[in-house]
Order: C-alpha cells, then sequence, then structure tokens
C-alpha cells in the first residue's frame, strides 16, 4: 500500500484516513492532510525547516499531541508546512521526533481553504495490520 491519505464524508467536519506502509509513514501522512484542509499543498515552498516532538502513552494520545502541535503551528504561529518526516519510540510511553518543512503563511500566495478549531479523539482509529497502517481522525472544522 503506498501511503496518502483520503477525506470520507461528514457532515460538518473533516474525517481523515491516512495510511502508510510503516506506522511514521501514517502519521506523516495525517500531518499531510491536516495542513491539506487548512490550505492548499501545492501552493507551500518547504524551505525552512521545524522540530516537532510528541509524547503519549499510548499511540492514540501520540497521534493526538503529534497533530496538536503541527496544528498549533499552522493556526497560532500562521506556518504552512507541506513534508514531514517523523521516528517513533516507545520507552515506558511513545515518543515522536519529527521534522517538518514550509514557510510562512501568505495569504496571497497560499490558496486558504478552511479553518481548524480542533482535533480531537472522537472517531480515531490505528489499524496496523500486513505491512499496512492506517490511522483515522476528526478535525473540529
Amino acid at each position: 500500500m503506498a501511503g496518502g491519505y483520503r477525506y470520507l464524508d461528514h457532515m460538518t467536519d473533516a474525517v481523515i484516513e491516512a495510511y502508510g506502509s510503516t506506522l511514521e509513514e501514517a502519521f506523516e501522512n495525517a500531518a499531510k492532510a491536516l495542513n491539506d484542509t487548512m490550505v492548499d499543498l501545492q501552493t507551500i515552498r518547504p524551505s525552512v525547516e521545524f522540530s516537532i516532538s510528541a509524547s503519549g502513552h499510548d499511540l492514540y494520545q501520540l497521534l493526538f499531541d503529534w497533530l496538536d502541535k503541527v496544528m498549533l503551528l499552522l493556526v497560532a504561529d500562521g506556518i504552512v508546512l507541506s513534508e514531514f518526516k517523523v521516528s517513533i519510540r516507545k520507552n515506558d510511553t511513545y515518543l515522536l521526533d519529527g521534522t517538518a518543512r514550509g514557510e510562512k503563511l501568505d495569504l496571497a500566495r497560499h490558496r486558504y481553504k478552511v479553518e481548524i478549531k480542533a482535533v480531537t479523539y472522537h472517531e480515531m482509529q490505528i489499524t496496523q495490520n500486513n505491512g499496512n497502517t492506517v490511522v483515522r481522525f476528526l478535525l473540529d472544522l
């Protein structure tokens, strides 16, 4: 299964299913889908690198923390991101070290789509089988 993401039907919010051949690739595609929900990824120049760390007592909390931190860069700091690379390890908790590439939001150039209010646990799923990982989550719009 090649990595990517797709939007599932929902009346008022964005339900996203991101996938990849590894857990890391699925998390990378989840972050890419989150940004693509708000701005057109094709308009982003990945010229600046940002470090993002996340943690969680389980994979659900890790996914939530990762997406929440990516969203905060977008909403609070006005940074649009289009490329992601993460590594995930487990000690007592799950730890994610990530890098993202993007630039400052420029409304004259980046096609703005919709405002994201929050990442939620609602409808969150993480499935790993046969060398494929699928993560599903809902963004409150």
